[in-house]
């Protein structure tokens, strides 16, 4: 909601609110899907949002998008063909994009639209869209991944809130279909919203991931832009815990984390502790 120079996002039971001042409107349109705005603010910078949410911003994409690629290539055995879907604003692509001994990216969006404005006024995040290895699908992503079966050795649901057309990425039918679609030592990566406002009901998240893979845990990073800051993450394996980092490839991951700005094999390493009251609310 803008209202006298100032965006607020409330949540989705309307209990809780942030704000952000704003110098200037870039860009709205409603896309076939949904409202797509992007606001430049004093605080943040450029800020994206869908349907008046907030997707990224110039502050902080870095960690979302960082943690969502390089957890599960630095744990994968093999690592060749990756899926995406959602994450129009390209932040992931250009994160696995980074490690040479990916084959094949697949980005699946539903809305064209994303990518295009993405493009405009998130270069930083777009700059990866054009590598080779990366096929742009704009495809209902619950009907690919049906189609697909042992075919991707990492998939990341890159998604909004658990509402309207997203809220079937969050079902035991969905993480079922993905668990398909994985390689026997497949990895799946997805965020898992905030457990202080747990609106959303993060316990029956993981218990639908629980339903389809073996290994399941959950981390947490900071994302200044998403209501409450503090914002978890969901790693679901076949084969290996988000902990049993692939020796094999500490001598790239140190190399490529000297450019990065939030991932590190440390923090990796230390990501996974949780505290009880985490622990307790994804059902442990």
């Amino acid at each position: 909601m803008l209202k006298d120079g100032w965006f607020y996002e409330r949540s989705f039971h309307e209990t809780f609110s942030m704000g952000w001042k704003v110098k200037k409107v870039l860009h709205s349109e409603q896309s076939k899907y949904q409202k797509i705005d992007v606001l430049e603010t004093d605080a943040v910078g450029k800020l994206l949002l869908l349907d008046g949410k907030t997707m990224v911003s110039n502050l902080d994409e870095f960690v979302y998008h960082e943690v969502m690629a390089h957890i599960p290539y630095a744990v994968s055995r093999k690592c060749e063909k990756v899926l995406i879907i959602g994450g129009g604003d390209g932040g992931v692509v250009r994160e696995f994009a980074k490690h040479e001994s990916i084959k094949q990216i697949d980005l699946v969006e539903i809305d064209e639209r994303v990518i295009e404005v993405s493009k405009e006024f998130f270069p930083e995040c777009t700059s990866a869209l054009n590598d080779k290895r990366v096929n742009i699908l704009a495809q209902d992503g619950f009907a690919f991944i049906k189609s697909k079966k042992n075919e991707y050795d990492i998939i990341i649901i890159d998604s909004t809130d658990p509402e309207d057309f997203a809220s079937g990425l969050f079902t035991s039918e969905f993480y079922t279909d993905v668990y398909n679609a994985l390689t026997d030592e497949g990895i799946m990566m997805n965020q898992t919203e905030n457990p202080f406002l747990d609106e959303w009901d993060i316990k029956s998240i993981y218990t639908n991931m629980r339903s389809s893979f073996p290994f399941v845990q959950s981390f947490t990073a900071p994302m200044s832009i998403y209501p409450g800051v503090f914002w978890t993450f969901g790693f679901s394996s076949k084969k290996y815990m988000g902990t049993n980092i692939n020796p094999e490839k500490r001598y790239e991951m140190q190399k490529i984390e000297r450019d990065l700005k939030w991932y590190n094999l440390d923090w990796h390493r230390g990501a996974f502790l949780i505290s009880n009251f985490h622990k307790k609310k994804i059902g442990l």
